[in-house]
């Protein structure tokens, strides 16, 4: 596939950008809005997956807007 980054949607960037803090398996993740701009499953999908690396005991600084989703992977 050779389509150009600039042409993705405002999600797929945000996809993106979620799997270029991954790629190195860190323990540690600061992420800011990582759901803004995902529809609503991307959204879950997003959350499960923050859910699972907290199951791995990784340590993830959330920044949102959104309180509803912040509770929802808060423990």
């Amino acid at each position: 596939i050779n389509v150009k980054i600039r042409k993705y949607s405002k999600g797929m960037l945000q996809r993106l950008g979620l799997a270029q803090a991954l790629i190195n398996d860190p323990e540690i993740l600061f992420l800011d809005e990582p759901t803004d701009g995902i529809d609503p499953v991307g959204r879950r999908e997003v959350r499960d997956l923050l859910k699972s690396l907290q199951e791995q005991d990784k340590t993830i600084f959330l920044n949102s807007h959104l309180l509803s989703e912040v509770e929802l992977v808060s423990d």
